[in-house]
């Protein structure tokens, strides 16, 4: 048994063991294999068709499985862009699972960001279970993750919001399939133990998008994944950011700020704002200046803005116990609270225990907000550094103003802080792509590889940027210098360089250390960074027109050449440069695959033909092989 359903930009083919094939002008170019259920461990495969309603646009269908009692229900519909998916099982059925063949279609990429930063993303294995933002999570799961996937083929894959857990396992032993698992919604945490809960059963629903590439098939999932409608400042573009966190940690004074941004002025280097890290504060969740440390906090602010640097201060969401604006917080309700006895939930962070806002509690949002508002106006701060908000820091069983799961409050925490301040960034995201903030990657390690090091920032931004977050911030240049892993001074130079071409820079390790070469060499591409700011400015219009990303992948001018779809690392600023990072130690030569086009050799002014494979361009520490494109 097969029927075939169509839509505007496909067909969708489905069978009696549940598999659906997916074509685009006749072309394969993506294979749903099935749906199983998981209950106790177990999985419970598909059987046969008990019942199928099919017309020219939709299909209903319904699947038997090994156990009686388990049905499924998917129903297929046809849209504009593709087809929409929903799968639902019986109530009390723990969980059900979708699963997709990563071929035809492969290479894959989206998904988010990971420990270890794969591009492609099958060239890896991925696991993520729970699927939701977290803080360095032990599967490789981060902080800025989305439900989208796209592949080579021109099919895209984007889950609807629901109210169970989500898991993902993408290429497990080499199998080539990406497994989806939706699980039922849990009860509420205050569910007496002899109480009744109707269980609604685990549902899934996702569409499909078809196209004729991979660049085509982004652009038609954009209306649903949300873009930005506004960008950051275009300061926080055109100059680089500094930080204090890698140079000074928690030992940060009032003193070292001021006397870092001199020699940050008397060095040389361009400049936007300079952000005071944790920790300025008297105690988490209080929004006054530590008086030992910073005696004269407008002061300081006074004299920074005075030297031309905008000043943001670091905050998270976390409340410490020992401050009195704790206790302010919790008598207000302000903070989630724990099922037990109805106080606050005191939740582990990389600072200790704390108390956790709780950003559903429209009365808690609007008092933060008088807080950061009153310590803006009392010491002339521009914005805030806003840490934290993801999702393992809820606990499941947490009591919060409204139920939902826990990975919303990462849109509840982007769309306060992209509502209320200009000079801001964030390091976390869900379904946040409407959001015109900088998206921070997760702190670097201080090394080289796609394990959490320089060639990460690549493959980090690549992602970000293909899952619908084009306003990318690096890490720390150099990366963030924690347990005596600190960067030396080629690194340093090849971490300035890579981010000399990305839309935002951020120093916060003082290049000057590493003697007058280093030093000269990183200045010079801080320099070039601020001489594309006209540039950067063209592309920043250009996505919030059509939502093109800043940085795109090798393939996006050329999506059928294979050799770009499966490049890690090189990437494109806009449509014309081409940018060949070196992202290995000792390295002072490197292959460069230009795509269709013709190419400048932005150092040299030699012109090349493209699609051509360059041996052995030259790399010396000081150049960073580029190229600008002159026609096409």
């Amino acid at each position: 048994m097969q029927h075939t359903i169509h839509s505007p930009s496909g067909s969708a083919t489905f069978d009696a063991h549940g598999q659906v094939m997916f074509t685009y002008e006749g072309r394969p170019v993506l294979i749903c294999r099935g749906v199983v259920a998981q209950a106790y461990g177990a999985d419970i495969p598909v059987i046969g068709v008990t019942n199928v309603d099919v017309s020219e646009r939709q299909a209903r269908i319904h699947y038997a499985t090994a156990h009686p009692d388990i049905v499924f229900r998917l129903v297929i519909e046809s849209t504009p862009t593709g087809f929409r998916l929903s799968w639902s099982g019986p109530p009390r059925l723990p969980a059900l699972r979708v699963e997709w063949q990563l071929d035809p279609g492969r290479p894959w990429y989206g998904m988010g960001e990971r420990v270890i930063q794969h591009w492609p993303l099958d060239s890896g294995t991925v696991l993520s279970d729970p699927f939701e933002p977290t803080d360095h999570g032990r599967d490789g799961t981060l902080n800025i993750v989305t439900p989208f996937w796209l592949n080579a083929a021109g099919a895209a894959l984007l889950l609807e919001e629901g109210e169970g857990e989500l898991a993902v396992m993408m290429n497990r032993d080499g199998d080539g399939l990406l497994r989806i698992t939706a699980r039922e919604a849990a009860p509420p945490p205050t569910l007496g133990f002899d109480e009744r809960y109707a269980a609604p059963g685990p549902e899934l629903v996702g569409h499909v998008i078809l196209a004729a590439h991979a660049p085509a098939a982004f652009a038609s999932a954009l209306p649903l994944l949300g873009r930005p409608t506004a960008a950051p400042p275009l300061e926080l573009f055109a100059r680089p950011i500094w930080t204090t966190w890698a140079q000074y940690k928690m030992a940060v004074t009032q003193r070292d700020v001021i006397d870092f941004a001199t020699q940050i002025v008397a060095r040389g280097y361009p400049y936007s704002v300079l952000e005071i890290d944790d920790r300025w504060q008297r105690g988490y969740g209080a929004y006054v200046f530590d008086p030992q440390k910073f005696p004269d906090p407008r002061g300081m602010v006074d004299e920074l803005h005075a030297a031309g640097f905008k000043v943001t201060l670091w905050t998270p969401v976390f409340f410490d116990p020992r401050d009195p604006a704790f206790a302010v917080a919790a008598r207000r309700g302000y903070l989630i609270r724990h099922p037990a006895n109805n106080s606050p939930y005191l939740v582990r962070w990389w600072q200790g225990y704390g108390g956790v806002l709780d950003l559903t509690n429209p009365e808690a949002v609007a008092w933060w907000l008088s807080e950061l508002r009153s310590l803006q106006a009392e010491t002339g701060v521009d914005g805030f550094k806003f840490d934290a908000g993801e999702a393992n820091f809820i606990p499941p069983d947490a009591i919060c103003y409204v139920r939902e799961p826990r990975r919303r409050y990462a849109d509840r925490y982007t769309e306060f802080v992209a509502d209320h301040f200009a000079y801001a960034e964030v390091r976390v995201g869900w379904r946040s792509q409407r959001r015109g903030l900088l998206f921070r990657e997760w702190d670097k390690w201080s090394r080289w590889g796609i394990d959490n090091g320089l060639h990460s920032v690549l493959t980090q931004a690549l992602t970000l940027s293909i899952c619908g977050f084009p306003f990318v911030l690096p890490d720390m240049i150099g990366g963030n210098a924690y347990q005596g892993e600190v960067p030396n001074g080629e690194l340093m130079v090849r971490w300035t360089q890579l981010c000399a071409l990305l839309p935002t820079m951020q120093f916060s390790i003082p290049p000057w250390q590493y003697g007058s070469e280093v030093d000269a060499i990183c200045r010079q591409y801080a320099q070039l960074h601020v001489h594309l700011a006209p540039y950067l400015a063209t592309l920043i219009e250009e996505n919030l027109r059509d939502g093109i990303p800043l940085v795109r992948p090798l393939f996006w001018h050329a999506p059928s050449d294979r050799d770009a779809l499966s490049c890690d690392d090189q990437f494109l600023l806009g449509a014309r440069y081409l940018v060949a990072p070196v992202v290995q130690p000792g390295r002072r030569q490197r292959d460069v695959y230009l795509p269709d086009g013709v190419w400048r050799d932005y150092w040299s002014g030699v012109i090349h033909q493209g699609p051509v494979r360059l041996a052995n361009v030259p790399a010396p520490l000081e150049r960073l092989p580029l190229f600008e494109r002159v026609e096409g």
